[in-house]
C-alpha cells in the first residue's frame, strides 16, 4: 500500500480560509504516496487520530513561528503569525518526534523543526544577517536562486550523490542557533544554515528551500521522496505487521 503521508494546512488571515499550496500535494502523489491535508485545529484529541491513520508526515510553509517558543520577545520586524497553527505543529511535531514517525520539513517547518531542539531564529534576516543573496526571491519561483553545499556524508549529500545543490529561496527567518541534536545537511554560500537531519530518527530532514515549487519529478525530489516513503513503508511494517 502506499504510505499516506499528513500534510500541515496552510492559513490564509485574509481570506479566513485554510489552504494548500498544490505543489506539496502533486509532490507526494507523484512519487507515490497519499496526500491527507489534516485539519487546523489545537484540539489534541482532534489530532492524535492521525498518528495511526498516517505513516509520515510533512511539514509546510508559511506564518513566522512565535518568539516566544524560542524564548525571545517578538521584534518589530517579526512577521506575522497564527498562533493555533503554532500550537497545533509544536504539539504535532514533537509527538511525531516521540513516536519516531518520518517527516519532511520545509521553510517555516525546519525553523520549527530547529526550535524543538532548542535552537533559535533570525526574526528578520535582512536586518539581522548581512548578506549579497535575496534570500525572499521574486516570483516565479521554480528556478535556482543560489546554492547550498552539501557536507560530505550528511543526509542531503548521500540522498543526492553530489556535493552542491542549486535552490530557490523564498524566506525572511532562517535557523540562528542550532538545536542540539540537529546535523547540519546544507549551507549557503553565504553561511546560512539551510538543511538539518535528526541522525538518531529514523527519518527527520528539514530544507530552507522549497521543493514543492519545482517539478515534483525532478530527479533531486525523487531522490528525496523515495527515501521519505521507505522509511515510512518501514514505520508502516512495524505498526501493522504488513
Amino acid at each position: 500500500m502506499k504510505p499516506i503521508i499528513g500534510i500541515m494546512p496552510l492559513y490564509d488571515d485574509d481570506r479566513d480560509s485554510i489552504w494548500l499550496l498544490p505543489g506539496y500535494q502533486e509532490l507526494i502523489e507523484k512519487n507515490g504516496g497519499i496526500p491527507l491535508v489534516l485539519p487546523l485545529t489545537a484540539n489534541k484529541e482532534t489530532l492524535l487520530p492521525f498518528f495511526t491513520i498516517c505513516d509520515g508526515f510533512l511539514f509546510t510553509g508559511g506564518q513566522d513561528v512565535t518568539p516566544s517558543l524560542y524564548d525571545e520577545e517578538k521584534r518589530a520586524v517579526c512577521g506575522e503569525q497564527n498562533l493555533t497553527r503554532d500550537a497545533m505543529e509544536y504539539f504535532f511535531m514533537q509527538e511525531v518526534i516521540a513516536k519516531d514517525k518520518p517527516l519532511i520539513a520545509i521553510c517555516r517547518g525546519v525553523q520549527l523543526l530547529n526550535v524543538i531542539y532548542g535552537g533559535t531564529l533570525y526574526q528578520d534576516l535582512p536586518s539581522e544577517y548581512t548578506s549579497k543573496i535575496a534570500h525572499h526571491m521574486m516570483a516565479p519561483y521554480d528556478r535556482i536562486q543560489h546554492e547550498v553545499e552539501l557536507p560530505e556524508n550528511s543526509l542531503l549529500q548521500q540522498l543526492l550523490k553530489r556535493n552542491k545543490l542549486g535552490v530557490n529561496s523564498y524566506h525572511h527567518q532562517a535557523i540562528k542557533e542550532l538545536g542540539e541534536g540537529l546535523e547540519v545537511t546544507a549551507v549557503s554560500i553565504d553561511g546560512l544554515i539551510e538543511g538539518v537531519s535528526v541522525p538518531s530518527a529514523k527519518f527527520i530532514l528539514g530544507v530552507q528551500w522549497h521543493p514543492e515549487f519545482f517539478n515534483a519529478t525532478t530527479s533531486e525530489n525523487q531522490a528525496l521522496m523515495t527515501a521519505f516513503f521507505t522509511a515510512c513503508k518501514q514505520t508502516h511494517v512495524q505498526s501493522n505487521g504488513k
